[in-house]
């Protein structure tokens, strides 16, 4: 391969053509909804979604969500907490008479500790009417249950560096849930408590209400304890009109939802101009993997996270979503541009339509396009569902 590149870059080919990236994954969208629905509100320094919440934080964040921010402002504090500054006490205060803290002692509550995944998870889902005392969920289990509802998305949330991105990705989500015990969103208990404006909040509600006929439509994936998806990537770089790189891979991946992994197996083939093709076998393991195209291994063939969603419709079989910027477990699924010569950077219009029949994603198709200046990218990347067990 590295001769194969000197021979293209002496022709000038890739050298300086084009830097794609797919901006780093995070869920700025998510905190504009939010903001946009009055629910979050950031700190003087913006939304600083890229470093960890304090509790203190993740108390006030809980608060807006659940619309009590004014109610929770005209409270007496009581509570038994004795660290808290002024500015935290009333969101504290609302959560501990509401039973969805207790502190990390008798009379602390740690403000300025991180707040964890697990911490997080345990003060929204007892927000939402479910408790360890009624056996909903225990603490030490309390990622998996988030997961279980829908709350936390694997693809989405990092339970091992929490950062406020995550609680912005998770608390948009929670938005869609039912309550326990209720038949409304939390989003339509906000309009209806008059927390959220009734107009602000519709095109929010008829998204909800499209995405939860997706899930139920492909409700059997969550099922699947094995699966594996054949499939591949065709890019092909243009300039003025000229194909100047074509980068193809055929691959077969097998995923194991029960032990987390997942191995991909293929081939990968490089044309240029004056050039002879290039062909090489690989093989992945995600647990060699990180960041990316790890989250490409394992989630790049399932459901699409709600967090991640700009527009969804439907058509027959055929589920289209449109991403306001290109998510993590996809843009994982173009490393062989980057082992090509083309950097991921930002990504231009995003696409992804997956057939659904029988409660499984049967087949999917993500079509990326960027365009900078002459040059022309197009990516078109497919999946079927090949095998189950």
């Amino acid at each position: 391969m590295k001769q194969w590149f000197r021979t293209v870059l002496a022709g000038a080919l890739l050298a300086g053509s084009l830097v794609v990236s797919a901006a780093a994954a995070d869920y700025t969208a998510c905190a504009d909804h939010l903001k946009d629905l009055g629910l979050f509100q950031g700190t003087a320094q913006g939304y600083e979604l890229d470093r960890a919440p304090t509790r203190g934080e993740a108390a006030a964040m809980l608060v807006r969500l659940l619309g009590e921010e004014q109610n929770a402002l005209t409270l007496d504090y009581s509570a038994p907490f004795t660290d808290l500054q002024d500015w935290e006490k009333p969101y504290v205060q609302y959560l501990y008479q509401t039973g969805a803290t207790t502190g990390v002692s008798a009379t602390t509550f740690a403000p300025e500790e991180p707040c964890t995944a697990q911490m997080y998870a345990a003060f929204v889902l007892r927000a939402l009417g479910y408790t360890e005392a009624a056996g909903d969920f225990t603490y030490a289990e309390v990622n998996a249950f988030a997961q279980q509802i829908g709350l936390y998305d694997a693809a989405v949330i990092d339970t091992e560096a929490f950062l406020r991105d995550d609680v912005a990705a998770a608390s948009y989500t929670a938005l869609s849930l039912t309550p326990k015990g209720s038949g409304q969103t939390l989003l339509e208990q906000l309009v209806e408590n008059g927390a959220v404006d009734e107009q602000t909040a519709a095109p929010y509600q008829t998204l909800f209400g499209t995405y939860a006929q997706y899930r139920a439509a492909t409700s059997d994936m969550t099922a699947l304890g094995q699966y594996a998806v054949r499939g591949g990537l065709e890019a092909v770089l243009t300039t003025d009109g000229a194909n100047k790189l074509t980068v193809r891979t055929e691959d077969y991946t097998t995923v194991n939802r029960v032990d987390g992994t997942a191995i991909a197996e293929g081939t990968i083939t490089l044309e240029a101009p004056n050039v002879d093709a290039y062909s090489q076998t690989y093989s992945m393991d995600a647990a060699e993997q990180s960041g990316n195209v790890r989250a490409a291994l394992l989630h790049g063939y399932d459901t699409v996270p709600l967090a991640c969603v700009d527009t969804i419709a439907r058509s027959g079989s055929d589920w289209t979503f449109a991403f306001a910027g290109l998510p993590a477990q996809y843009e994982g699924c173009f490393w062989a541009l980057s082992h090509s010569g083309v950097s991921l950077e930002q990504t231009g219009d995003a696409a992804l339509v997956q057939t659904v029949q029988h409660g499984r994603i049967t087949s999917q198709t993500l079509r990326v396009q960027l365009t900078q200046g002459d040059m022309v990218l197009q990516a078109v990347l497919t999946g079927e569902l090949d095998a189950v067990d």
